[in-house]
């Protein structure tokens, strides 16, 4: 069979204003592990990222009309359902009823027969988890091999009714999918956000799936954590490197040194392939996952920098989000970076449950106080999957824009929407100038800003620097939108 996946459009005020300049455009790698799957299995899948790629909804159509595809697959992401959704109606209109038309990802996997039955006139069959076993077997039942109440991990709207099948295995031996096909992609439009990387090209990969974590607002805490093996990881960065060019690569794992022993095991693998000296690299990682011998080995394996979630700046609040950790292992861990000679970079959210401003205020100083290269600053915003959503109400209160998914976005600050959700005692307003007052107080400080220009490492980084400075002028306005 043949089969379009496409990654829809951003619609929202941030990445209209900010995020498309300063923001990432990372390769749709859920995607291209689907359509790398199913082409080994004997169909035709092609990948389409309408967002990187400048597709408009004409074009999108025409695309479609003319392509003759069998089935038709859309990445739905909360911020993005509105334009997922509208992919979705673009496919029907323009292929006719027989095309089928499967959503998967992050929101519609934790809303399945919600989005299953919202959207029935454009939905045909909606995945939950991992998909590329499923979208399999859902090509297999398009053909009459098997019927789709066989098929686990599915919502289906049968009679009027939604009908959801039992979850389906996650497969543990993630060796068994190939290498992400990346040659169904324009690789030269894709680098990282543009803090992550110092030299392009830069690409993105993962090593490990699920994180063990019980984190309140993550939509991945909890899950089974999965490794590809040492030789695998090694395999797709020399690909990356011969083939593409990377000179740098972001490792995206939730919790990178999980497994501190295949950590210094994979570093050693690099040296001893010489990637060590051919590509750098920098990861995602927990504070209380590492050490300063850990650290030092992966500076000597060629990594350059880490990411911290640090979340608040008080233990109260990282006890209220389950963060099960502590400042001081948050100071540890930031001081042996340091000591290794590797860049940080700080996660900070405003508006944690529980928080008062005064909290928030104790957040920014923390992280004036461990003085991450890089810190972001979002602010909380209850996920569809994650125990903060499940008991919003508990922790706060939903706000008339909470019934607009697109509006789901950490970047308020910059947006001219209400916040869909704040902590109780707190105001939607407050939220977002704290947001910009965070990122005003931590990068003017005098020798940041010195640092900032003495440590330019490209040109990107110059124009973020300035449209930054231009959005937090405006008090969060940003640029008019395009």
């Amino acid at each position: 069979m043949k089969i379009l996946l496409v990654m829809p459009s951003i619609d929202n005020g941030y990445w209209k204003k900010l995020g498309k300049d300063v923001g990432p455009r990372s390769e749709p790698l859920s995607l291209l592990y689907i359509a790398t799957f199913l082409n080994h299995n004997g169909h035709k899948a092609e990948v389409l990222d309408c967002e990187t790629e400048g597709i408009s909804d004409d074009e999108l159509r025409e695309r479609i009309k003319n392509g003759g595809y069998d089935a038709f697959g859309v990445a739905m992401l909360t911020l993005a359902y509105g334009r997922a959704v509208m992919a979705c109606k673009i496919a029907k209109e323009a292929a006719g009823p027989n095309i089928k038309v499967i959503v998967g990802g992050s929101h519609a996997s934790v809303r399945p027969k919600e989005t299953a039955l919202e959207n029935k006139d454009c939905i045909d069959v909606v995945t939950v988890g991992e998909a590329e076993l499923t979208f399999l077997k859902l090509l297999d039942a398009f053909q009459g091999k098997c019927a789709l109440k066989d098929i686990r991990g599915i919502a289906y709207v049968e009679d009027g009714a939604a009908v959801q099948t039992p979850d389906a295995e996650k497969v543990q031996d993630l060796d068994f999918f190939p290498i992400p096909d990346r040659d169904l992609i324009n690789m030269k439009l894709y680098r990282p956000s543009v803090s992550y990387y110092k030299r392009l090209p830069a690409y993105t990969m993962i090593t490990t799936r699920g994180c063990p974590y019980r984190c309140t607002f993550c939509a991945t805490a909890k899950t089974s954590y999965r490794m590809h093996s040492i030789p695998r990881v090694v395999e797709e960065m020399k690909l990356l490197v011969e083939k593409y060019g990377a000179k740098e690569i972001l490792l995206r794992d939730d919790t990178f040194t999980l497994n501190k022993k295949r950590t210094f095991e994979l570093c050693d693998a690099l040296i001893a392939e010489g990637l060590h000296k051919k590509v750098k690299w920098d990861c995602i990682t927990r504070a209380g996952l590492v050490d300063l011998d850990l650290l030092k080995k992966m500076k000597s394996a060629g990594c350059w920098g880490i990411h911290f979630g640090v979340e608040g700046g008080t233990q109260k609040l990282l006890n209220a989000i389950n963060k099960d950790t502590t400042l001081d292992i948050v100071r540890q861990a930031f001081l042996w970076a340091r000591q290794a000679g590797l860049e940080t970079r700080g996660y900070f959210m405003i508006g944690l449950p529980g928080s008062a401003k005064e909290d928030d205020l104790a957040t920014i100083e923390f992280a004036k106080e461990l003085d991450p290269d890089w810190a972001q600053f979002t602010i909380t915003t209850p996920y569809p999957g994650t125990e903060l959503f499940k008991n919003a109400q508990e922790y706060g209160a939903l706000t008339s824009s909470s019934a607009t998914w697109d509006n789901y976005q950490t970047w308020g600050g910059f947006s001219e929407t209400e916040l869909p959700w704040v902590a109780h005692g707190r105001e939607s307003e407050e939220l977002k100038e704290l947001q910009r007052k965070a990122l005003k107080e931590f990068y003017f400080r005098p020798q940041v800003l010195l640092r900032k220009i003495t440590h330019i490492d490209n040109l990107p980084i110059l124009r973020k620097y300035f449209l930054g400075a231009l959005a937090l002028a405006a008090g969060g306005a940003g640029r008019q939108p395009e």
